[in-house]
Order: C-alpha cells, then sequence, then structure tokens
C-alpha cells in the first residue's frame, strides 16, 4: 500500500489479514482473538479515514509510502504516514503528524510555530538545548494528536496511545541524551 488513503484498499488488505489468520488454525479462541483484531482494524481504517478528512479540510495531504512512521512536512503541507504499520498503528502516527500541524502553524502557536529552532544550523542542531526544544516539540505533537482525536469523537484505547506514544518517544529521548551536555 503506498499513495493516497483508499479506505477500499484499505478494508481489502484487512480482511486477507483475517482470513490468513483463520486459514491457519481450527482453535475457536485463536478465531475469536483473530475475529476481534480484525473488527479493531476495521474500526481504526474507518478513524483513519475521518482523520484523513480532516486534514484536507486544513489543506493539508496525507500520502502512504514505505517511509518509517511519518513525518508532516510542513513546507508542503503533506504528512507522510508508513504504508506497512498496522492501521491501529497508523492511526495514532497520523494523529501525531496531525499534531505537528496544528502546532506548526505561527498563527495559533507561537512557540512552536516555526519549528524546531534553527533546524537548518548544523551548529545549532547539536547542541543540548535544541534537542530538548524538539522533544518538547514532539510531546506537544502528541497530546495534540490526542486532543484532536476527543475533538473528533474517537473512540481511541488512551493505554494504547500512550504506549505507541512512549515508543516513539523514548528514540528522541534517546536521541537528546546522546553526547549531550547541558551547558552546551
Amino acid at each position: 500500500m503506498s499513495g493516497t488513503f483508499d479506505i477500499e484498499r484499505w478494508r481489502s488488505q484487512s480482511w486477507l489479514r483475517f482470513q490468513r489468520k483463520v486459514k491457519r488454525t481450527k482453535k475457536k479462541s485463536v478465531l475469536q482473538k483473530a475475529e476481534a483484531q480484525w473488527f479493531r482494524e476495521v474500526q481504526c481504517i474507518e478513524m483513519i479515514r475521518v482523520v484523513v478528512e480532516w486534514a484536507a479540510t486544513r489543506g493539508t495531504k496525507v500520502v502512504f509510502s514505505k517511509r518509517a512512521n511519518g513525518v508532516y512536512k510542513h513546507d508542503l503541507k503533506e504528512i507522510v504516514i508508513s504504508a506497512h504499520a498496522h492501521p491501529e498503528r497508523q492511526l495514532h502516527y497520523l494523529l501525531h503528524e496531525c499534531g505537528h500541524h496544528l502546532i506548526g502553524m505561527k498563527e495559533h502557536h507561537e512557540r512552536f510555530g516555526v519549528g524546531y529552532p534553527l533546524a537548518n544550523d548544523p551548529e545549532v542542531n547539536r547542541k543540548f538545548l535544541h534537542r530538548m526544544a524538539c522533544l518538547e516539540e514532539e510531546f506537544e505533537a502528541w497530546h495534540r494528536g490526542w486532543k484532536l482525536a476527543r475533538r473528533l469523537g474517537l473512540p481511541l484505547n488512551k493505554e494504547t496511545f500512550d504506549s505507541i506514544k512512549s515508543e516513539c518517544i523514548s528514540t528522541y529521548v534517546k536521541w537528546a541524551a546522546k553526547n549531550a551536555s547541558p551547558s552546551e
């Protein structure tokens, strides 16, 4: 799957995954679990549709590619999400990138509205202060993504959202702490 969001294609892929699981087992408990997972996938696909439509109303295009996780391209007003991720992860990544869109508008957020501070200056990028600003922005984008989900009435599981958020944030924490001295 790559390109723009096509709900029928996502549903078809989900159904094929479910059918493969069903073919591999006859155990009732495994079949019930597979059915519950398929149902959740279909719910997530519908929620992705809602968020993609919300982004479109803001002039932001959502595309799916081989790229890992997700990225928000402020200048292009484009969100790129991993086509290889499970739909629930795609949904959470998408909400997070929408959070970047929401805080990336100068007119709405003075603190983060210009993106990471001096992100094009290699001298600044290696400084601890810059890394901390990036980390702060990541937390804020996740927070805004959660708030957007609530505003759109999406029935997300907070524990799952927080688990994916923690997994993603941990990579930024490691990067921010790597070879960094607060005096930089």
